[in-house]
């Protein structure tokens, strides 16, 4: 049984892919330190005043709340970067927690973002939905043995397939009315 959520953030919680994509297109396998710098504090800033919530998402969440499914964030953005949507959101008040790639030092190629939310939770990976736009991430999740939730986004649909590692998939967060099992 289903028991906890698991929400990627950038193209699955918010529509901010497009702008990552704008903001780091310039730099080398994300290799220039100092460019990639610039991108975070642009980043920030339009967390802070350009990018919302997905549609659905806060219905999702209180939702979720209801039924006693506990939820996090597990995200390749840094949180100091994410704060500023985050705060303007209020998106913790319904997360046990928010864990990165950056904290974990290993990105999302590797399952072990995911099972460390799952760790950190005191859950095992059968009690776990993964929510992931992007077909690698829903990949790499659904090989590590996750119910993977795959969630349409315009930017990372052009780069793979999501629905084909998704146990359930959709075009919209307003679509998500819970998990049959």
């Amino acid at each position: 049984m289903i028991k906890y959520y698991i929400f990627d953030m950038d193209g699955t919680l918010c529509h901010s892919m497009g702008f990552w994509r704008a903001e780091t297109a310039h730099i080398p396998n994300y290799r220039d330190p100092a460019a990639m710098q610039i991108a975070y504090n642009n980043m920030r800033r339009r967390y802070r005043d350009e990018i919302e919530l997905r549609a659905g998402a806060k219905r999702l969440l209180e939702n979720a709340r209801a039924a006693g499914i506990r939820c996090c964030i597990a995200s390749a953005t840094a949180r100091d970067v994410a704060q500023p949507f985050l705060d303007k959101t209020g998106l913790m008040d319904y997360m046990d927690f928010y864990i990165d790639c950056h904290e974990i030092g290993i990105f999302k190629e590797r399952p072990d973002i995911y099972l460390r939310a799952a760790e950190r939770f005191g859950a095992g990976i059968n009690e776990c939905a993964v929510f992931e736009d992007s077909e690698y991430c829903a990949r790499t999740a659904k090989d590590a043995g996750f119910y993977v939730v795959g969630v349409f986004d315009p930017t990372t649909s052009a780069e793979g397939d999501t629905a084909a590692y998704s146990d359930m998939y959709i075009h919209s967060l307003e679509d998500f009315n819970g998990i049959k099992e």
